[in-house]
């Protein structure tokens, strides 16, 4: 009986062993990502170990082990009791949309229940891997090394501080590897009963590797042998081509743009809205010609404090008065001090404690509980009235208006660097030569990137090299880039013209994530929502939102009240139809005789002669070439691609992208892609741009809706076009 205990004991040690070295892998996730809490997953990985310990049946420990990871999800995710069935559907709904995620490869779109429903999937794995490694092979080096490395990775590469770990490591993984060495043994040399004593074993081994860690850690270090990796990677990324791959989302520093970045799904807020609108952060004012800052530094700053629920002290646009004061509510998940609101907001409700402070300089509105003490709010309801910027003022604008008589304003906002490149300013001009005011100056700057084709892209996209200007280099070398390329130059071109410009960030709509209620949309704006654009200022009208970035529309609203001539002065007189005479019809030759020596029932019979003497090849013939084009049929969409682009590629009449457009989107349907029953063009291009990671179909579409919309189409367009239409086709041969 004292020898099964004993057993027993050792074979617990073993189990606790293997649950420390799985936990070593959990501690780095709380520091280097988002996970707020590894408990669940902790008991998981012990809950599991316990099972296998006692070698329960496997229909009773899959059915533990499903019911308690519900039960997790429901406490992390959810809430009300876990016997309710409200929480169950949601879920049952999210796991559905995911796996259909998953299956299109979106992976940044997957929900956080989703992931950690796939994280519990993979610990249950682990665990059994361990119980196979402990159990069954008494072998536990290869997990052992790979912890070793796993750690000393995320020790190096990240944030997380390795040391004390490294040590855990150590230890643990000595002693399991001694214990199983020993069962090792004691199976192979059939040692058990009362002559083998794991005591002997056992103690030697403890005293031997206690000793050697305090002769470690007491013991003289010598420097390190190899130079730490971190910088040379680092300054092997700058030398490659800039300041390397960055992280997209909403930063306060701009002075150095450019470079690629990857995508970031986090999400940032959630807002119920009654329509799709940018939510603007703050404006930037001074261009360096690497990137933006503020012409103001903060301690010049005066801030103008207003208490919730008051007038913001912003100097909105004038708004039409006869429009409803409409109420939207943002619900903060990524906690920041500051306030994103839309434009013509009136007052911001939320900091009941506190009050509001707006910087005039930047427009940014700032939440605070104390005197210079900042506060995060988790959620806060702003009221605001949609401007509706009046053409006919901003036709109107000129510089000799009053406030442009104010020399501090203009050289504000029509700052340029001294080392701003010549033909910068000269494509600007040329872009306006045939306007004559300021508004159709900056909308044709503005449609420009485009007209000529601009190509948005998120990783080709390089960091200016020393000496080179930003814009320079993105309007004249690269032509690809993402919104910070396209808002920053058409500030300086439309500055370069003596019109005031800012540049603003924010973020845009989000993406829809249901109907809240008759009235209310719940929108998710998530990092990759981060965006930039351009303000214009026009005495008498304010300052007014543009969008040049290839891709993106900003759903500014306009008094169409411009003079329009009458209708019944420019009617086009119809040419009179004039009747056509026909043709007489002609006796119709006779074709059994046409001919020297031609006879159709001469060609019969010997079409059935060879029918009678060649049946069988003809049989097969046709058999094989209707499997060729069955086949062929079957895998139309990884060869009409090319069929069409070569077919396109030598059509140059003025309809011609209409007619690519419209093939594009039958060949999406052949790969799966269909566009639903009510969906909107803009809707379908978002998706298949979310499908595969570009932005090629929403600049197809807002290129095809201008045709629609009455813009007459030219060869000149299809040529610029082409680019992009051949790419998003190629993508569906896949």
């Amino acid at each position: 009986m004292r020898h099964d205990t004993t057993n027993s004991f050792f074979k617990v040690l073993i189990y606790l062993f293997g649950f420390l070295l799985l936990w070593e892998w959990l501690k780095p996730l709380k520091v280097v990502t988002d996970t707020a809490s590894l408990t669940y997953f902790v008991v998981f990985i012990g809950l599991a170990l316990v099972l296998s310990y006692f070698r329960i049946h496997y229909v009773i420990t899959a059915s533990v082990k499903v019911l308690f990871i519900l039960y997790s999800l429901n406490k992390l995710y959810y809430s009300g009791s876990f016997f309710a069935t409200g929480w169950l559907k949601k879920f049952s709904q999210d796991l559905w949309s995911n796996l259909g995620l998953t299956l299109g490869r979106e992976w940044p779109s997957l929900s956080f229940e989703y992931r950690s429903l796939l994280f519990f999937v993979l610990l249950w794995l682990m665990t059994y891997l361990i119980h196979y490694w402990i159990s069954v092979r008494k072998t536990i080096l290869l997990f052992y090394i790979m912890t070793v490395a796993y750690v000393c990775l995320i020790d190096t590469f990240t944030v997380y501080e390795g040391d004390r770990s490294i040590i855990r490591v150590v230890i643990f993984g000595f002693l399991l590897m001694g214990l199983l060495a020993l069962e090792r043994l004691v199976q192979r040399e059939n040692l058990s009963g009362s002559k083998m004593s794991r005591h002997r074993w056992i103690v030697p081994l403890t005293v031997m590797l206690g000793v050697s860690s305090v002769v470690a850690f007491a013991a003289p270090k010598a420097d390190p042998i190899w130079p730490d990796p971190v910088p040379y990677l680092q300054s092997f990324s700058e030398d490659a081509g800039g300041s390397g791959v960055n992280k997209i989302g909403y930063d306060t520093d701009d002075t150095k743009l450019g470079g690629p970045f990857v995508g970031d799904p986090t999400v940032v807020f959630n807002a119920e809205v009654t329509k799709e609108h940018y939510w603007k952060i703050e404006s930037k004012d001074l261009y360096t010609g690497k990137g933006w800052e503020q012409s103001i530094p903060d301690e010049q700053q005066a801030a103008m404090p207003f208490d919730p629920g008051k007038k913001v002290p912003i100097p909105s646009p004038q708004t039409d008065e006869q429009r409803d004061l409409e109420s939207e509510k943002v619900l903060v998940e990524r906690k920041y001090s500051h306030i994103v609101y839309p434009y013509g907001v009136e007052s911001i409700n939320g900091n009941d404690k506190g009050y509001f402070s707006f910087n005039p300089i930047n427009e940014k509105v700032t939440s605070y509980k104390e005197l210079d003490e900042t506060v995060k709010l988790d959620e806060y309801e702003v009221s605001y009235r949609s401007p509706s910027f009046s053409q006919k003022k901003m036709k109107a604008a000129n510089e000799t208006q009053e406030i442009m008589q104010v020399p501090e304003f203009v050289d504000r906002y029509t700052q340029l660097p001294d080392a701003m490149p010549q033909r910068v300013k000269d494509l600007a001009v040329e872009i306006t030569s045939e306007e004559d005011n300021w508004y159709d100056k900056v909308r044709a700057i503005e449609q420009y990137f485009s007209k000529e084709a601009y190509v948005y892209d998120q990783f080709d996209v390089p960091v200016p090299e020393e000496g080179q200007d930003y814009v320079d280099q993105f309007l004249f070398e690269t032509q690809r880039g993402y919104c910070d390329n396209f808002s920053t130059s058409m500030v300086v071109m439309v500055r370069s013209l003596g019109i005031p410009a800012r540049w603003a960030k924010g973020y845009t709509e989000g993406e829809y994530s249901r109907q809240v209620d008759s009235t209310y949309k719940l929108y998710e704006v998530s990092n990759n929502n981060a965006h930039s654009w351009v303000e214009v200022f026009f005495p008498e009208v304010g300052w007014v939102p543009f969008e040049p970035t290839v891709g993106f529309s900003n759903n500014v609203s306009y008094q169409y009240d411009l003079d329009v001539p009458d209708p019944e002065d420019n009617e086009v007189p119809v040419p009179e139809q004039k009747e056509t005479p026909k043709k007489p019809l002609q006796p119709e030759e006779d074709t059994a005789s046409a001919g020297d020596g031609f006879s159709i029932t001469k060609l019969w019979d010997d079409l059935k002669s060879f029918v009678v003497d060649n049946w069988g090849k003809i049989v097969m013939g046709a058999i094989l070439l209707i499997i060729i084009v069955v086949a062929l049929y079957l895998v139309r969409r990884r060869w009409m691609p090319y069929v069409l682009i070569f077919y396109y590629r030598r059509k140059a009449s003025s309809d011609v992208f209409s007619e690519a457009y419209l093939s594009l989107m039958k060949q999406l349907e052949r790969y799966g892609l269909r566009m639903e029953d009510g969906q909107t063009l803009r809707g379908y291009s978002r998706y298949i741009d979310s499908f595969f990671g570009t932005r090629e179909m929403t600049s197809l579409t807002n290129n095809y809706e201008r045709i629609l919309y009455g813009q007459k189409p030219t060869s000149e367009d299809w040529v610029k076009m082409r680019e992009l239409w051949e790419n998003l086709i190629k993508r569906t041969t896949g």
